[in-house]
């Protein structure tokens, strides 16, 4: 155990014990012997971080006194990891679960390529039988969209070789502790949601690959924390394109093309929650207004009294691993 390169994985959870059982309990069936755990309490209500260190007295648990969104979170517990000396930090939503091979696999793969900077296994959908949910994704700097491929496709093994993706979601995103140091962790002005867009656009800027293993899978049962057309889904993919496209576009997008962004709004989030669906209208328009006057950050904390905009800030932490919220030029 000593020869092989420490992983550290973090999960995520937020008012749930099942799901979070469920996916430390997949870790603990690895294969891979020097992985450490790192269990984050986003703030749930109750905690929920005493029960499941109970259950898993070998977790590192950090509890939070109030949710910080996933990037704050996420930060947190990656924050903690790479206090362990990690050599490689396994971000995992709490709820996924991962086939025993699958941090042996991305060990390796990391290991034989040092331009990889963050690699994921294929993830799955929940079922009988064994679909695609993510193999392969692309993105569109300029309009701020990413596009995936061979979704609902079957899955078997030998079919799905190990690739590059320009873009991978941070479901079961392993990332190189090299590459954190250098790149940032995520930047807490997105709260939740685009914060993996925007990393992922960082790692690029920085020379890094990113990886899906094929033969690695991940089961992933999809936005069981906030719901998939939720307002507060909805409020946060609104506000948090608007900053990423106000970052990462060149300043003639809405001129040229302006009615392309306007109708990927509609067919990514009004089509997708409903005409009739008022909670989710408010939110939209609460988060086109917000993102115009600077609101940043989780919400919740800001209507708490938090300053819109403040990145958390951990004592001891060196600047590197902060994330940046400076503007990425065009």
């Amino acid at each position: 155990m000593s020869e092989q390169p420490l992983v550290v994985a973090v999960v995520l959870t937020w008012n749930d014990t099942e799901f979070t059982t469920r996916c430390i309990e997949s870790l603990y069936a690895s294969t891979y012997q020097n992985l450490r755990i790192v269990l984050v309490d986003n703030g749930s209500v109750p905690a929920r971080g005493p029960e499941l260190k109970a259950a898993f007295p070998d977790v590192e648990l950090v509890q939070l006194d109030e949710n910080q969104g996933f990037s704050g979170g996420a930060n947190r517990g990656m924050e903690k990891a790479l206090a362990m000396d990690a050599e490689y930090v396994h971000l995992i939503g709490n709820d996924s679960t991962l086939a025993p091979n699958v941090t042996e696999r991305l060990v390796e793969e990391f290991e034989a390529r040092p331009e990889v900077g963050a690699a994921t296994p294929l993830l799955l959908f929940s079922g009988d039988e064994p679909i695609v949910q993510f193999y392969r994704a692309t993105y569109d700097r300029d309009m701020v969209m990413h596009t995936h491929f061979n979704v609902s496709e079957p899955y078997e093994p030998d079919a799905w070789p190990t690739i590059e993706s320009e873009f991978i979601p941070c479901v079961a995103l392993c990332f190189r502790a090299a590459a954190l140091r250098e790149v940032g962790l995520f930047d807490e002005i997105f709260g939740t949601c685009w914060e993996d867009f925007d990393i992922c656009l960082r790692f690029h800027d920085k020379g890094w690959k990113y990886l899906t293993v094929g033969d690695a899978t991940a089961v992933h049962f999809g936005s069981f924390t906030t719901g998939r057309e939720s307002p507060y889904i909805t409020y946060y993919t609104t506000r948090n394109r608007l900053i990423c496209i106000n970052r990462y576009s060149p300043r003639w997008i809405w001129l040229r093309r302006g009615p392309s962004l306007l109708l990927s709004f509609w067919r990514n989030q009004v089509k997708l929650y409903g005409l009739r669906n008022w909670a989710c209208h408010r939110a939209f328009i609460r988060g086109v207004f917000d993102y115009a006057f600077d609101v940043h950050g989780e919400r919740t904390q800001s209507e708490k009294g938090r300053i819109p905009g403040e990145n958390h800030r951990i004592d001891g932490i060196p600047d590197y691993l902060l994330p940046s919220d400076r503007k990425v030029e065009s």
